[in-house]
């Protein structure tokens, strides 16, 4: 069963560093062992509202990378562009078609 991870942020849509920072961040997250698929999904009404969304092949791999991103190595720069709170969700993938 694969497992979804959802960050939902709220940026400065007009930070000339937003796509540095995802560009800088994402590729060490869609490297990270049992990530299958890593996306930054723009919200068409409101530009300045992202999701972050990764698949892992199991819980466990998506709670190894949680624990990194709490560890120094693991530190993103997305306090950079980030503007209000961020909501983290997870789900398990219970069909596909």
């Amino acid at each position: 069963m694969s497992f979804i991870s959802m960050l939902e942020i709220a940026v400065d849509p007009a930070a000339s560093t937003l796509d540095a920072i995802f560009e800088h961040d994402l590729p060490h997250t869609a490297a990270f062992p049992g990530n299958e698929s890593t996306e930054v999904l723009q919200d068409s009404q409101d530009p300045s509202r992202l999701t972050v969304m990764t698949r892992w092949s199991t819980q466990s791999d998506l709670d190894a990378y949680k624990a990194w991103r709490q560890r120094p190595e693991g530190e993103t720069r997305l306090r950079e562009i980030v503007t209000g709170p961020a909501v983290s969700r997870h789900f398990g993938v219970r069909n596909t078609f």
